[in-house]
C-alpha cells in the first residue's frame, strides 16, 4: 500500500543531500590538511630562528660564532628536535655569521 504523502523525487532531495554532504566533507578535510601544512612550516620557520637567534646571542657574548652546531648546543642551550629536523650551520669565518638552514626530515623520508 503506497503512502499519498510520498513525493515522487524523494530519490533526488535524498541524492543532492548526501552529494552536499560529502562536499562539505571534502572542503572540511582539505582545510584541515592545509592548516597542518600551513602549522608544519611555521615551526620549521620558528626552529630556524630560533638556532639563529642562539648563533647572534653567542657571538655577542664570545665576540665569535660556533664553530658547529654541537658547539652552538653546548654554549647555547638550544634544544631543536632533532629527529625531525635536519639542521645545517655552516660557517665561514668566527665572525660572519654562519649559513643555517632547517629542513623537515619527513619530506626527505
Amino acid at each position: 500500500m503506497r503512502s499519498k504523502y510520498r513525493k515522487k523525487g524523494a530519490w533526488v532531495s535524498l541524492i543532492l543531500g548526501i552529494a552536499l554532504f560529502a562536499a562539505v566533507a571534502v572542503w572540511i578535510v582539505s582545510g584541515i590538511g592545509k592548516a597542518s601544512s600551513a602549522s608544519d612550516k611555521e615551526a620549521l620557520r620558528l626552529a630556524e630562528d630560533a638556532i639563529r637567534k642562539a648563533a647572534v646571542s653567542v657571538y655577542a657574548l664570545e665576540g665569535a660564532y660556533p664553530a658547529t652546531y654541537d658547539d652552538l648546543k653546548a654554549q647555547s642551550g638550544i634544544a631543536v628536535d632533532e629527529e625531525k629536523y635536519i639542521i645545517q650551520y655552516d660557517i665561514f669565518a668566527s665572525n660572519i655569521m654562519p649559513e643555517i638552514t632547517v629542513l623537515d626530515r619527513t619530506v626527505f623520508g
